[in-house]
């Protein structure tokens, strides 16, 4: 008979409540829930209608609530970087060796995370997106010495019930991790906006600029997810003297479009090590 697997999620906002829906959708049965939060209206709202029936989902409203009677498998904390000591050392009564505890709070390193408590050496560090929301996150971990193969495997499954995952071999690579996939939301958002407002200019209305700037996108992610080269993808697109071909002229040449993206990564992991 295989064990069930029993997670804590401190915080169920935003971000820990797209997590905790990814799992009842994405694991299934076989694996517990305790979600530590406050409010009962943000629990309600993370718990989606169509769950698996052979669960156990309880709510407790601070860490020291959480109950002592099961052993604790991963811990998920989806805090404000300024909590994460304080919840790690409020959960000591049901950590052991074997809890992996999983930290998504920017800033925070692991060191900082391996202070707080003695009950586990077992860290990992995650970086999910607002993606999430939907089951489309793109995220990285790393982790600690200390996190055994299985530890990691239940991470990494925590993170794809949810979208992409990958890890990194560096703790400081989750600066770039940060400014790409983090921030790298708001770019494409901020050129759709872009997209639309020159297409009002060439005379279309603002809820047909909108509408398919917005569909373009999602069209274009939907393609990358099938090959996730977009090199691939651009050629496959641009006719040679076609409208395609014109347009990305004028954009200017692949070392432009490259230097402004290196631009706004640097500028967001810069920013990124400085809330360390």
């Amino acid at each position: 008979m295989i064990r069930r697997r029993n997670i804590v999620l401190v915080g169920a906002g935003r971000m820990g409540g797209a997590l905790l829906t990814g799992w009842l959708r994405a694991l299934g049965p076989g694996h517990d829930y305790v979600v530590v939060d406050r409010s009962s209206r943000e629990f309600r709202g993370a718990v989606p209608s169509a769950i698996p029936d052979n669960y156990r989902l309880d709510r407790v409203s601070s860490v020291e609530a959480v109950p002592n009677d099961r052993r604790v498998d991963a811990v998920v904390l989806a805090t404000k970087p300024h909590q994460v000591a304080e919840a790690l050392a409020g959960l000591e009564h049901c950590i052991e060796p074997e809890t992996v505890a999983i930290s998504i709070a920017a800033g925070i390193g692991i060191d900082r995370m391996l202070s707080a408590t003695d009950a586990t050496r077992a860290m990992v560090r995650a970086m999910p997106n607002i993606g999430a929301m939907l089951g489309h996150s793109a995220s990285a971990g790393f982790a600690a010495e200390g996190v055994s193969p299985s530890q990691k495997a239940l991470a990494e499954a925590l993170f794809k019930a949810v979208g992409t995952f990958v890890w990194v071999s560096r703790e400081d690579d989750l600066h770039a991790v940060t400014a790409l996939s983090g921030s790298g939301p708001a770019y494409y958002f901020a050129f759709c906006e872009a997209m639309a407002e020159a297409a009002v200019a060439e005379g279309l209305s603002r809820d047909v600029a909108n509408a398919l700037a917005a569909g373009t996108v999602v069209s274009a992610g939907r393609l990358l997810e099938e090959n996730p080269d977009p090199a691939v993808l651009r050629e496959t697109v641009t006719s040679p003297n076609g409208t395609t071909a014109a347009g990305l002229a004028a954009l200017g040449d692949s070392d432009q479009l490259v230097r402004m993206a290196g631009k706004a990564l640097a500028a967001a992991r810069k920013r990124s090590m400085a809330m360390s």
